[in-house]
């Protein structure tokens, strides 16, 4: 066996010998580095326990750096010493059946226990588990969702999106799944219990973004990295949800026209929302940086998923743009209230926002509802998507907000 005084260096520069090569360090007995002929590297640990020599593999070079392994080496010893042999126990931990995770426990729930529930209270709460609860925690394994986890996941839905009621829905139904889980032996406790709900009538908000406000909060936008630059643009160009929004697929927009899907938009229903030329121009800026994902806005940290975690980006944007209070559902606001001021119809501002009271919905078709005041819309959303180019360009505003 070659012994040596390993460093970082000596091991980068390693050649690939001809056969399985182990070097040992001489400053910790048993850690070795192992190089094998198509090169790769990784530390070992050579020990002995009950007349038995074993290896125990550390981890692989360069992930995991000479320091560390001899950390890890020392640990080893330490559990060897008091009789632990680490390669059985991993073999002990590997033949564990994985911890139930959030999404199978979704499953279970509804094959189980909603058919006990009224059909329509079986659909709002299947709603709400795939819409809300799964992509926020479904990979989680059930026993590690922490109840700060659970919070922050409540505070984005309550103070974020503007939407108090909702989030004591989803801890309502939450709660409802870890008492199932803790009855059938998946949970020991319900992490959910002792969570308040929110106060609602203190949570509504009417703030929307001065024309300063929103010059600051677009560059602020413009020093993001993608997806979420251009999510905050298209919220504040459309006007749409930022749930609806983040899971746009690839399929939904077409030429100038994005369909909402009903699975993904606030009550079930398809909504269509005209494109102004801007909101066209942030898609296809996104489309030529040729991503293969079905998502537009295909997450950073899991492939193939749309991104959903935009908290540390909120956070960014209020201290580059001063303002403080910043929260997207207020871009969806601020889009409404300025197409109020250039004179848009209340009704065409509903169909846009896909507000069903705002739009007086319940006195017309679904049929019509779908497919009425395109037009409309589409005028409304060009003439506010200028009257922004002239915020940003720092041009005075008009004396009048007529539509000309």
């Amino acid at each position: 066996m070659a012994n040596k005084n390993l460093t970082d260096p000596f091991i980068r520069n390693l050649k690939p010998p001809k056969k399985r090569t182990e070097i040992y360090d001489n400053l910790i007995t048993g850690l070795a580095i192992r190089v094998t002929p198509t090169g790769h590297k990784s530390f070992v640990y050579r020990y002995r326990i009950k007349d038995k020599v074993k290896r125990f593999t550390i981890g692989s070079f360069p992930k995991m750096g000479l320091s560390t392994a001899r950390e890890e080496a020392k640990k080893l010893w330490f559990d060897i010493s008091n009789g632990i042999d680490p390669l059985a126990e991993k073999k002990k931990q590997k033949s564990k059946p994985d911890p139930t995770l959030f999404n199978e426990l979704a499953q279970e729930f509804k094959e189980k226990y909603l058919p006990t529930l009224r059909e329509k209270t079986q659909k709002e709460y299947k709603r709400i588990v795939d819409n809300e609860l799964v992509p926020a925690l479904g990979d989680l394994p059930i026993k590690e969702v922490s109840k700060h986890e659970i919070i922050s996941m409540l505070d984005d839905k309550a103070f974020e999106d503007g939407s108090p009621t909702m989030a004591n829905r989803m801890r309502a139904r939450l709660s409802k799944m870890y008492a199932f889980a803790v009855g059938r032996g998946l949970a020991e406790y319900n992490p959910v219990s002792t969570i308040p709900t929110y106060q609602e009538g203190e949570n509504k908000r009417d703030r929307y973004y001065t024309e300063k406000e929103i010059k600051k909060l677009w560059e602020a936008f413009e020093n993001q990295d993608e997806p979420a630059r251009s999510i905050f643009k298209l919220l504040l160009l459309t006007g749409q949800r930022k749930g609806e929004t983040s899971r746009m697929r690839w399929e939904c927009p077409q030429g100038d026209l994005w369909t909402i899907p009903a699975e993904d938009a606030k009550g079930k229903r398809p909504h269509d929302v005209p494109l102004p030329p801007a909101a066209i121009d942030i898609l296809k800026e996104i489309k030529s940086q040729k991503k293969k994902s079905d998502y537009v806005f295909e997450s950073p940290v899991i492939e193939g998923e749309p991104i959903q975690e935009l908290k540390r980006v909120v956070e960014k944007i209020r201290k580059e743009s001063k303002v403080k209070d910043f929260r997207p559902h207020d871009l969806r606001r601020t889009a409404a209230t300025y197409m109020a001021k250039l004179g848009i119809d209340r009704t065409v501002l509903g169909k846009i926002l896909n507000h069903k009271g705002l739009a007086g919905d319940g006195q017309v078709t679904a049929i019509y509802d779908r497919h009425s005041y395109m037009e409309e819309k589409r005028n409304a959303l060009e003439l506010w998507a200028k009257h922004l180019v002239k915020i940003l360009s720092g041009k005075k505003k008009s004396k009048s907000f007529k539509i000309e």
